[in-house]
């Protein structure tokens, strides 16, 4: 199966813009023979923080916005996922929406959505192509070890990582390196190969969209089971990652090391989580 990742640009609160990008991309994905292409987090219009978000700029998946980019995308083989904001049920969700020819497959919404205008999801599902699985963890979802250990205990081969690293001068060196390990980690601790897209922000003038100042500097790239490097954009430039990942690696399954917990084991950890949540919640309620 071949799979691709865009890295570029984004232009804040221009879906137009965004989703010609998309289209673009995908032109070019399908071209070169890929079967899934990732774009980044909240690409359609953006990343943004409280103050500069807008309403209107989360969609219903339900409405005629995103049906007619439904219908815009049909002529296309290649699966895309492509970053959101989603309205729903009153609620604002960082979402991944899963395009297959002009159908919605399905959706996975970030689950340490940290941004007080979001709702964090609680969902894990897997997708299936081919008869190979895989899934999505968004951005902050790869600093912890859960959401991925989920998707990889419930079959996924491959974990697509999409991100918006807008990230300060202060700590952006070792942010990038941090993100970089972190996913080297989930390739190895799981046994997946990890496919990660990253915007490009240029340095901005004064406060920016996300609050701050800073850049987004991209580094997406794909590792194989071992976490090693099959493709990678680099810093700062425009790219299309792809990657040939063999099918009947993908089948088979790489190792699986939770399998060698005990049942003892799994029980102290749940026990662990449990104590520590009780003390945080101590200390926010004052008892």
């Amino acid at each position: 199966m071949k799979i691709a990742v865009f890295q570029g640009p984004v232009v804040f609160g221009d879906a137009e813009a965004n989703l010609a990008t998309t289209e673009a991309a995908l032109t070019e994905a399908e071209s070169a023979g890929a079967e899934i292409l990732a774009m980044p987090e909240t690409f359609l219009h953006g990343f943004y923080s409280p103050a500069k978000f807008k309403p209107e700029y989360a969609i219903d998946l339900q409405g005629p916005f995103f049906r007619g980019m439904l219908q815009r995308f049909r002529k296309f083989k290649c699966t895309l996922l492509l970053g959101l904001d989603e309205r729903r049920d009153g609620n604002v969700y960082n979402t991944v929406a899963v395009i297959s020819q002009g159908q919605l497959l399905g959706t996975y919404s970030k689950t340490y959505a940290y941004l007080n205008y979001e709702t964090r999801g609680d969902q894990f599902p897997i997708f299936e192509q081919r008869g190979i699985k895989y899934g999505i963890a968004i951005c902050a979802d790869t600093s912890y070890i859960e959401p991925t250990r989920i998707l990889a205990m419930k079959g996924a081969q491959i974990i697509f990582t999409p991100h918006f690293n807008y990230i300060s001068y202060e700590y952006l060196a070792n942010h990038t390196t941090e993100v970089r390990n972190h996913h080297i980690a989930i390739a190895i601790d799981n046994g997946v190969y990890v496919a990660r897209s990253n915007v490009i922000v240029p340095e901005s003038v004064g406060v920016g969209p996300c609050g701050y100042t800073g850049v987004g500097v991209g580094d997406s790239l794909i590792l194989d089971r071992r976490g090693r490097v099959l493709a990678e954009a680099g810093i700062s430039r425009r790219a299309l990652l792809l990657a040939d990942l063999p099918d009947d690696d993908l089948r088979k399954g790489g190792p699986a090391r939770w399998r060698n917990t005990s049942p003892a084991i799994a029980a102290a950890l749940y026990e662990q989580y449990q104590q520590m949540f009780a003390r945080h919640d101590h200390i926010l309620l004052g008892k």
